[in-house]
């Protein structure tokens, strides 16, 4: 006797369940196990949408954990974005560890698309100096002590303006604000993460435009030497002008990469509307998510590279 349709049709996807798992064998390749994991979970999501679609009763699109790293991230970042936006300049040392955005406020051509914005130009963390802190002064003063070590290097880049070739502009400590915020210990850690994914920051290295700002630097003997789109289009830093360092990206592919960016992520130029855009996140019958899981310039571009003089951005 033949089965009913909707047996037939349980009884095919047992049987493509049970080829999947006899197609990778008793010892796959990483490849293969990558594949079949990431198409798993994509089905699981239509899976599990078919299975709503034939129950009587509703199932919400999402159930708010607070200890979910996801939820996390979100309340923390907005709780950054609840924070009063004060020039980098008025930074003083203070106790805490958090997460942090830096935001332009000036005429340099290239952040003609973000600046006065709500879009920050970098985001970042602070950890805490001790792991288990469950202190601000445990924390150490880490978040400030970030922040003014960008200061210092956007007034390096600064003090050589006098000395900037014809075709780069020079940039100026006095147009940079930022938002700080002290949060729990490991809580910067998705925060971070999360306000990447929303702003895709054009400093940020994960963004793949201009990276290289946080780099702390090393002698160009010690690597392959390349220098940081940051450091070509803000000279200024001794070890990264180091003549046998040669151009990650040249000033044009910086300035496309940028335009990319902006296309793809608009700044955000309300304030109130950006408060309103995160708080869709938290929606059970209409969740949205603003986050990107790629850059926007895509995977495909390259980004920092290992030979890059100055080290690892920070984390």
């Amino acid at each position: 006797m033949a089965l009913a349709p909707d047996r037939a049709a349980i009884k095919a996807l047992e049987d493509a369940l049970d080829a999947v798992l006899a197609a990778a064998g008793g010892n796959p390749p990483q490849a293969v196990v990558r594949r079949i994991r990431e198409g798993l979970a994509s089905h699981a999501v239509a899976l599990e949408a078919a299975r709503s679609s034939t129950d009587p009763i509703r199932m919400p699109r999402a159930t708010f954990d607070p200890a979910d790293p996801k939820a996390i991230g979100r309340m923390v970042s907005i709780a950054l974005l609840a924070q009063p936006m004060i020039p980098l300049t008025d930074v003083r040392p203070a106790y805490g560890s958090g997460v942090y955005a830096i935001y332009y406020r000036g005429d340099h051509p290239l952040y003609a698309g973000i600046s006065g914005s709500e879009t920050p130009i970098y985001v970042g963390k602070a950890d805490p100096a001790n792991d288990d802190a469950s202190t601000t002064r445990e924390q150490g003063a880490k978040l400030t002590a970030r922040l003014l070590e960008h200061a210092g290097t956007i007034g390096t880049a600064e003090a050589y303006a006098d000395q900037l070739p014809a075709h780069l502009s020079p940039i100026r400590l006095a147009d940079f604000q930022c938002r700080r915020l002290v949060c729990a210990t490991n809580a910067q850690l998705v925060a971070e993460k999360h306000l990447i994914r929303t702003f895709w920051p054009i400093w940020n290295a994960e963004t793949k435009a201009c990276w290289g700002m946080s780099k702390h630097g090393d002698a160009a003997s010690t690597r392959a030497n390349k220098r940081s789109p940051w450091d070509v289009v803000h000279p200024g830093r001794a070890w990264a002008l180091d003549e046998r360092l040669v151009d990650s990206l040249s000033p044009p592919e910086i300035e496309s990469r940028i335009e990319s960016t902006l296309q793809r992520v608009p700044a955000r130029r309300d304030h109130a509307a950006l408060l309103e855009e995160m708080l869709e996140g938290f929606r059970q019958d209409d969740a949205v998510s603003q986050e990107r899981d790629e850059p926007p310039v895509g995977d495909d571009v390259a980004g920092p590279a290992p030979d890059e003089a100055g080290g690892a951005d920070d984390a």
